[in-house]
């Protein structure tokens, strides 16, 4: 029959598991704004009982361990939500650099610029006609070109702006996958007495989650404890081994741009969903895409005013071309005309009155050189215009609906893995009772031997 010592290891047990469950709401309080922080619970089991002939008689509690609550499917979720709202977010963020350059459809630089061009040379061509308005479309025509090469510049700029960032990811990145590597290396030396390193874990899985925002991760988990990361299709942290990204310039056909690349082969990486693709993409193709559309649009004003200035006649001679370059960066009004405006032709004949190729001209902002049913240079660009805000619209509805994904899926995990002050407040006064009442039973015990004592 058991003893009293019995009652007392049972009670002590009692004690003890009430001081782990008190140390471990103590330690959920302190990290409940901590970033990547799981609470933490005790996990105990009741003693293999001693077997009496009136039954099972109990013998108290052991520890077994303490586990971190985490949700492994919900994390993998969030993670490749994350790298999409990242990505999303980029991209959205280059459309909104990109309307501040151009301007809205109702207010733009380039469109009013256009506008005031035309219109001097249809102010050129009204009777009665009035010569020294050749200065006018001269100096229109400047200051169209100049809005044109402030453009240029701020997409240049806006160009250098996102290859700092992609360099700047890259450094962030390959910091965060030595942290990684780092965060194994502990975990395996920790974990050798085949106890979860909790704290340790759930750092490494904070770390993985912000590598995921800027390159969507594959995490493979080892016997050991140590993770492996695998990203863009190549294994960049192997146990406490890192492998990094490089940046590099390459020659394209837009000249020398800023290409990630693997360090030691030097591979160029096709880069998975995140804040570095979005960024990579932004580059390549939304700022490319406004580029290549307003050189065509420049292109065409270029080649449609000079193909019908060309053909005029001024008492100083003929055949002057309007404008020199062939883009957004190189169009430049002819020197000579700005020199001596009297050489802008106002007709082919030469003779005064004739101000038919003005009309014609100024009837470029709205038809094509091809005539009726043609798009002229103002259609162009106000359709790139339009393209630009559509997009911008889009990803903007696109961020805000992967927000409230990422959003949804964050309160899950908080649900899970969060801590819960009010929760973790009554653990403690529940811990509290179940070790005040443990220490009642000891006294009682050591009572019940004093008076056995007292007997003998």
């Amino acid at each position: 029959m058991p003893g009293l010592n019995s009652i007392m290891d049972a009670s002590l047990s009692a004690m003890f598991a009430s001081q782990a469950g008190l140390a471990t709401t103590g330690h959920n309080i302190a990290n409940a704004n901590t970033p990547g922080y799981s609470r933490q619970q005790v996990m105990v089991v009741a003693r293999r009982p001693d077997i009496m002939p009136y039954g099972a008689l109990g013998r108290g509690v052991d520890i077994q361990g303490i586990r971190r609550l985490q949700d492994d499917f919900l994390l993998k979720n969030l993670r490749g939500q994350n790298a999409r709202l990242s990505s999303y977010s980029s991209t959205d963020s280059t459309l909104y650099e990109l309307e501040n350059i151009l301007g809205s459809v109702d207010n733009d630089h380039i469109g009013t610029s256009m506008t005031n061009f035309f219109n001097a040379w249809g102010a050129l061509a009204q009777p009665p006609i009035n010569t020294s308005l050749k200065q006018d479309v001269v100096t229109n025509a400047i200051s169209m070109v100049n809005d044109f090469h402030a453009v240029s510049d701020s997409l240049d700029e806006l160009d250098a702006n996102l290859e700092s960032d992609i360099s700047n990811e890259i450094t962030n990145l390959n910091s965060m996958l030595d942290s990684v590597a780092d965060m194994n290396k502990q975990i395996m030396g920790a974990e050798t007495n085949g106890q979860p390193a909790n704290d340790l874990r759930d750092q490494r899985d904070y770390l993985i989650t912000e590598i995921s925002k800027v390159a969507q991760v594959s995490v493979i988990e080892r016997d050991d404890g140590s993770k492996d990361i695998v990203l863009a299709g190549r294994t960049m942290v192997a146990r406490d081994s890192v492998s990094h990204f490089e940046t590099t310039y390459t020659e394209t056909d837009r000249g020398y741009q800023l290409t990630v690349v693997t360090g030691g082969q030097k591979q160029k990486v096709a880069l998975s969903t995140g804040k570095l693709q979005g960024l990579m993409d932004s580059r390549d193709t939304q700022v490319n895409d406004v580029r290549e559309r307003l050189d065509d649009v420049v292109k065409q004003l270029i080649q449609e005013v000079n193909d019908l200035h060309s053909q005029g006649r001024t008492a100083l001679g003929s055949g002057h071309a309007f404008f020199t370059g062939d883009s957004l960066h190189t169009i430049n009004v002819n020197p000579a005309l700005v020199d001596n405006p009297d050489l802008v032709a106002m007709g082919r004949s030469g003779e005064d009155g004739d101000a038919e190729l003005a009309q014609e001209i100024a009837d470029l902002a709205q038809m094509g050189a091809g005539g009726p049913g043609t798009r002229s240079v103002m259609d162009n660009y106000r359709s790139l215009l339009t393209d630009v805000a559509s997009k911008r619209a889009s990803y903007e509805m696109m961020v805000e609906n992967q927000q409230n994904v990422v959003d949804s899926l964050e309160t899950r995990m908080a649900s899970v893995a969060g801590v819960s002050l009010d929760e973790e407040g009554a653990n403690m006064v529940k811990y509290q009772n179940s070790y005040n009442a443990a220490a009642k039973v000891i006294s009682t015990v050591q009572e019940v031997f004093d008076t056995i004592l007292n007997m003998v």
